[in-house]
């Protein structure tokens, strides 16, 4: 996975999260995406310039987190890619495996073992 693909889910995952609970902390944000707190922070501040998210003030130094409607058409173009990216993944895995069946069916052998960690 390259740092765009990267960036893109964790920003996709932003996205969901905020979108599901909008009074969610930055420390929730940073469990839920498997980061530290400070990139937590960087990734949400990144959105928030973007556009993609509203911040409004609540008591008690918090803070609550809209999807703007740039964020909600984000959002959707990022799962469409992410949708994309995996059915050609599962598609190619599929063509790959049939491919070196076929192979094995060619030379004959009756016998094929799978090892592996699951």
């Amino acid at each position: 996975m390259n740092n765009k693909d990267k960036d893109d889910s964790l920003t996709l995952e932003i996205l969901q999260v905020i979108e599901n609970q909008n009074d969610v902390t930055q420390r929730h944000l940073a469990d839920k995406l498997g980061v530290a707190l400070g990139l937590a922070n960087s990734y949400l501040k990144r959105c928030v310039l973007k556009g993609l998210v509203k911040v409004q003030q609540a008591p008690a130094n918090r803070y609550l987190y809209y999807l703007t409607l740039k964020g909600f058409a984000e959002k959707s173009r990022l799962t469409a890619d992410y949708l994309s990216t995996s059915f050609n993944f599962y598609r190619d895995a599929s063509s790959s495996i049939t491919q070196i069946y076929q192979q094995y069916e060619a030379t004959c052998l009756k016998r094929i073992l799978f090892c592996g960690v699951f």
